[in-house]
């Protein structure tokens, strides 16, 4: 037997290693058999083995040193296998192999210090492993040598320089923590293609004539290498072009200026410049190569102004978090994801953004623009999917007109002068998760027809003109789906009915998340909210995907907080203060053991303080203010961090951290005279309350004060900005109710 093939046949158990031995066999094809084990033979493996395909298998253990006993040795893939341990030097004996194919495996070690045997060897690929140490400069100088990937490993020190061969032509390094600077070697690669060195710790300054001998070039991928530098040391970039260019890549370098031999560079699909220092206007010189890009980076710049769209093809324009000024300059037709958000554009939203019939995402948030919205947004494109407006001076009603709307996910109006009620059309919008028309002037019932919506996941109401009880006695309160429900600052009234919290599927049992942080959003879009917490407002840039929050907040809710609250054991924020609650506190809050941050202040809630929310242990932060309870106040866990803010305005409250003490009953040993008796003080004067000190508690208990989004994420910059409230040391006085 010279073949066998048992390539995709679902084999499992363990394979023989005899059949490595057979004295005969040729070619082995094992690949695709992702339940079947094995090894590799320790010793005595020699045959006249061409060709060993194990890819996706889950053959283990280490390559033994054995392996260059096979001297016909062409073809060896073992791609996304199990196996460990060093890669043998023995590998240099493989005179005539072509390709040598050990991805996505666990090797760690070092590379081989030298090999000089590999003549024929066309394709090197070791990525996705823990590899370490340097990268060897043999590996540049193969003779045969067209394709290297060392990416996704842990290499690190500078690359040495060395003998440039004419035949290498993809470099894949990216993902490492390759330091110093490219050596010049690299930039002599005549053959080269492709060249990715993204995300290492790269430095120095890269001239761009230096890439003037690549003329071959078509990917070059340089982004994440915050200390490398770009400059043009002469005029020689302008005399150049690189013809075949077709991706570039410089994203979060120090770059100041566009390449110039872009201007020349008529094949390129996709430039992303994002995150650097490139100043002024994108004029059309500078964009006079650019008529086929598909894809355009170009944010978190300083950029001030696009003289024109030189690009007809055009299907993602980003230009977030710039200074471009002036009026919204449309795409073309084919764009699919328009992103203008953080800019300093003005005036009204031209109707003719209504000819981009394919768009998909669309977003302006954050800018100076006024005037009504235009009345295609919602119809214009039936593919739409993201519509991000907020935090601009927009007015008038938000137009009916989303029926076709069915790839809709999420409509973020926030911060805006909308007036009117909610369009209904909203309620055929099913894979909507996210609506936010906060801070505007909406006036309107509860929508109890969004419920039906079943993935729904975020609704803010905050800061409108909503008024009535949340839903008639008899109707269905579905929302399935919610995970975070702001209803602060309107004026709803009525009790809190228990089938609202009964609906909620999602704010229970909420599992942790087990492979990193995960956020509500897709590639090009992330969704953003604020949550009050702490008497602050917390704008969460990205929302964890585990992350449930209520607030019903400053409106005039009355009767008793419902038992069955206590069912949203997956709840992190809960706040229903400045209302007309009355009656005690549920002890079932006891069962919300994922709870960091409650806000029951400012209502006439009385009775004692159940000792069961001791058995809360994330809690961070506890406010029950100026209501009428009575009685000790509990101690131990995380009870014995919170002062005297968190109790104030209950005269008849007693114990630690209070200054009055409590009788052999429970109760304050000497009450108060009637003139400093607030039980009856209607105020609703804003109380700065503190928050309770942080790191007591087990788990997650900073949760979602700023520690846990940090100790989450690691990434404070971009992933929350605290915003004081305006009016943070009043009371937000109620606006009267528009009806009209």
């Amino acid at each position: 037997m010279t073949a066998l093939d048992l390539s995709g046949a679902s084999l499992q158990g363990n394979f023989p290693d005899e059949i490595f031995r057979l004295p005969n066999l040729q070619a082995l094809y094992l690949y695709g058999n992702n339940k079947l084990t094995g090894y590799l033979p320790n010793s005595n493996w020699s045959s006249p083995l061409r060709k060993l395909y194990l890819s996706s298998t889950n053959f283990a253990g280490k390559i033994p040193d054995s392996i260059g006993n096979l001297l016909f040795l062409e073809i060896v893939h073992i791609e996304g296998c199990s196996f460990t341990g060093s890669i043998p030097t023995s590998i240099g004996n493989l005179t005539r192999a072509t390709e040598i194919v050990f991805a996505s495996n666990h090797f760690t070690g070092h590379l081989p210090h030298h090999v000089s045997g590999l003549s024929y060897l066309t394709t090197l690929d070791l990525s996705g492993n823990s590899l370490q140490g340097r990268v060897p400069s043999w590996l540049f100088t193969l003779p045969s040598l067209v394709s290297i990937d060392l990416s996704n490993n842990m290499l690190n020190g500078p690359i040495n320089p060395f003998q440039s061969p004419n035949s290498l032509q993809e470099v894949r390094l990216q993902k490492n923590e390759i330091h110093g600077t490219i050596p010049n070697s690299i930039f002599q690669l005549v053959n080269l293609t492709c060249l990715d060195l993204t995300s290492n710790n790269l430095s120095g300054t890269v001239k761009f004539d230096m890439l003037s001998k690549l003329q071959s070039l078509q990917y070059l991928y340089l982004s994440n290498n915050s200390l490398l530098s770009f400059t043009s040391s002469s005029n020689m970039d302008i005399k150049y072009s690189l013809p075949r260019l077709q991706e570039l890549n410089l994203s979060n370098c120090n770059i100041n200026q566009f390449p110039s031999f872009l201007r020349n560079s008529e094949k390129l699909t996709s430039l992303d410049l994002s995150n650097g220092r490139i100043r002024g206007r994108i004029s059309k010189h500078d964009s006079k190569g650019w008529k086929s890009l598909i894809d355009l980076h170009l944010s978190n710049n300083f950029l001030t102004h696009i003289a024109l769209h030189p690009w007809k093809n055009i299907k993602t324009l980003d230009l977030r978090n710039n200074k471009i000024q002036g009026s919204i300059l449309v795409p073309p037709p084919s764009t699919q994801v328009f992103l203008v958000s953080n800019n300093k554009l003005s005036g009204a939203i031209p109707p003719s953004i209504c000819s981009l019939s394919s768009l998909q995402y669309l977003s302006l948030s954050h800018n100076n623009l006024s005037g009504t919205i235009p009345s295609c947004l919602g119809n214009f494109s039936t593919q739409l999917i993201i519509l991000d407006l907020k935090n601009n001076s927009l007015e008038g009603h938000i137009h009916d007109n989303f029926a076709n709307a069915s790839y809709l996910r999420s409509l973020d109006l926030n911060s805006n002068k909308m007036e009117g009620p909610l369009p209904r059309s909203l309620a055929n919008c099913s894979v909507l998760q996210v609506v936010n028309v906060g801070n505007n002037m909406i006036s309107d019932t509860f929508p109890c027809w969004l419920g039906y919506l079943p993935v729904l996941k975020i609704l803010v109401l905050r800061s409108n003109r909503f008024y009535g009880p949340l839903c008639k006695s008899n109707s269905t309160f579905t929302f399935q789906a919610l995970q975070i429900i702001d209803l602060s600052h309107n004026e709803f009234t009525g009790f809190l009915p228990r089938t609202i919290f009964v609906s909620m599927e999602a704010m229970k049992n909420v599992e942790e998340m087990e492979f990193g942080p995960q956020y509500i959003g897709g590639f090009y879009y992330k969704d953003s909210v604020i949550v009050a917490m702490k008497g602050r407002d917390v704008l969460l840039y990205k929302i964890l995907i585990i992350f449930r929050a209520m607030d019903f907040s400053s409106n005039q809710f009355n009767g008793e907080i419902p038992e069955v609250l206590g069912n949203c054991n997956s709840l992190k924020v809960l706040n229903l203060s400045h209302n007309g609650l009355t009656g005690n506190i549920p002890v079932s809050l006891g069962n919300m053991t994922a709870l960091e941050s409650l806000d029951l202040s400012f209502n006439k809630l009385h009775g004692r303080i159940p000792e069961q929310l001791l058995g809360v242990t994330d809690l961070a932060s506890l406010n029950l203010s100026y209501n009428r309870l009575r009685g000790r106040i509990p101690r131990g866990n995380q009870f014995n961090t919170f002062d005297n803010d968190s109790y104030i305005g209950n005269i008849h409250l007693c114990g630690e951290p209070l200054t009055v003490t409590c009788s052999n009953d429970g109760l304050p040993k000497a009450p108060p005279s009637a003139s400093t008796d607030h039980e009856e003080d209607e105020t609703t004067s804003w109380f700065d309350w503190k928050v309770a000190k942080l790191g007591f508690a087990s788990g997650v208990v900073i949760g979602l004060s700023i520690g846990y989004i940090l100790l989450s994420i690691g990434r404070p910059r971009w992933l929350v900005k605290i915003v004081e409230r305006d009016q943070q040391k009043k009371v937000r006085r109620r606006r009267p109710r528009d009806r009209m």
